[in-house]
């Protein structure tokens, strides 16, 4: 991980190489017309370059660059890899390591211009540019009575970077390489886990499927008072072994606006239909929701029916979050319970905290069926995603907020069924460290791609891979 640190020393010629040359000079020349570079100083900046969900702990850039083809991503990493200015690529903006926050007065490499999507349905092929996002082929494909594979959907379909054919990758060396199957393989297998530390992806092609239950999908929706709580994780801890795979659960807690108590509500989706999955919503009927609602809707418009057609922020940007996450193995009915009694003195406590647990069921079929080396991703034992969501927006709590969060994190590790702290990339904290975040057994394998590819560490911002 020492290694690692490597990447900031870029850093010491940043402001000699600004005083000389402003970013619009220095790179403009090498681009196409269709480029556009910003300054944080210009008016227009927060309405053109794509903003960033979480700024907790965020980079900060001297500016920003909207390449228009393959070729500008090339020049940009080849003028500032030679001028020693560190730089970042923006896709949806979504990413929350506390590691991209190292990056000091780089380049925004903003990929807003690559959101292309180009459907094959003969083929059963989707191809989308770098900063697509799931809001732009949700209707296409539903459209072609096609589907892709969500995380609702894993145990069917297997992982999303199970169903990625190839991708297009600009390389550190500003190169422009494909990476699949039968070509630059072991890349391919190391973007399935790790895909922050190789290179730019400005398009990536995925496998997709035929409609399941012709796309129609049962959206249940149950909120529950404080006091079902237990009961809740106790029907969650039943389906440890015996989720179905076409069935799909989330759980949240979050605080009553005015009262503080926390409510718990559950989200199940089943891909058939109703007479089918009654008997898997009956147990969270049997709890006496105080709010029930269980719908057919295309699958296209299953996340706007979601959580009772409540919206969750998740589209919205410059939001504050100090997250925490983890994969279980198993639901520990008794942490559950005291981390929720935790949770609602917490509330309490601190009247400004609007923090959420988030708990992720999704099923395990699929992805276990593809073998443990087959890529990078580590934890496909994981059964449960857990998020730790700490939304608040005054920086003074981030002390009692981390303290509570951290703690939080090691109790349900230890029920969790893992040996050690093990996490999804895209979810991590970023304290977790490589063994966290990529697991013992894959890093070595990945040490020997990161040198192949990536030997000055110029991608080494989000959840580093070390050298060896």
């Amino acid at each position: 991980m020492a290694r690692s640190c490597l990447a900031l020393l870029p850093l010491v010629s940043v402001v000699a190489a600004t005083r000389n040359a402003s970013i619009k000079s220095l790179f403009a020349g090498s681009l196409s017309p269709g480029t556009e570079i910003f300054l944080p100083s210009d008016a227009n900046y927060s309405q053109s370059v794509t903003q960033r969900w979480d700024i907790f702990t965020e980079p900060t850039y001297l500016g920003a660059i909207k390449p228009a083809t393959d070729e500008d991503v090339q020049s940009i990493i080849r003028i500032a890899s030679k001028h020693a200015i560190p730089f970042l690529a923006t896709g949806g903006g979504h990413g929350t390591s506390s590691t991209l926050g190292r990056l000091r007065q780089g380049i925004d490499i903003d990929l807003g211009k690559f959101d292309s999507v180009y459907l094959d349905a003969d083929r059963n092929l989707l191809t989308v540019g770098g900063a697509t996002v799931f809001s732009q082929v949700i209707d296409p494909l539903y459209g072609a009575g096609k589907e892709i594979r969500v995380g609702n959907l894993q145990g069917l379909h297997g992982l999303l970077i199970d169903s990625l054919v190839s991708v297009r990758l600009i390389t550190a060396a500003g190169k422009i390489v494909t990476a699949s199957n039968e070509e630059n393989a072991e890349l391919l297998w190391g973007i399935r886990g790790a895909g922050y530390n190789f290179g730019i992806v400005t398009s990536a092609t995925y496998r997709i499927y035929d409609a399941t239950n012709r796309g129609q999908v049962v959206n249940g929706d149950f909120l529950y008072p404080a006091s079902a709580n237990q009961s809740v994780w106790q029907v969650l801890h039943s389906y440890d072994e015996t989720l179905p795979a076409q069935m799909a659960l989330t759980a949240f807690v979050l605080p009553n606006a005015t009262s503080r108590n926390p409510l718990v509500a559950v989200n199940a989706i089943f891909y058939g239909t109703e007479a089918q999955a009654k008997a898997h919503l009956d147990p969270f009927l049997a709890i006496q929701p105080i709010l029930s609602n269980v719908s057919s809707v295309p699958w296209n418009k299953q996340l706007d029916a979601a959580f009772f057609g409540a919206t969750n922020g998740a589209c919205v940007r410059r939001n504050r979050v100090n997250i925490y996450s983890l994969a279980l193995k198993q639901t520990d009915v008794a942490t559950w319970t005291a981390h929720f009694d935790a949770l609602a003195e917490f509330y309490l406590q601190y009247p400004e905290y609007q923090g959420r647990f988030l708990a992720e069921r999704y099923p395990t079929q699929a992805v276990l069926a593809v073998p443990e080396d087959g890529t990078a991703y580590a934890y496909r034992q994981a059964k449960i995603q857990l998020n730790l969501e700490g939304w608040y927006n005054d920086s003074r709590l981030d002390g009692a907020v981390t303290a509570f969060l951290e703690s939080s994190r090691v109790k349900f590790q230890q029920s969790s069924g893992f040996a050690e702290l093990s996490v999804y990339t895209g979810y991590a904290h970023g304290d977790e460290g490589p063994v966290g975040w990529y697991s013992q057994g894959k890093l070595s394998r990945l040490a020997r791609l990161k040198q192949q590819w990536d030997p000055r560490q110029l991608f080494s911002w989000n959840n580093p891979i070390p050298q060896r």
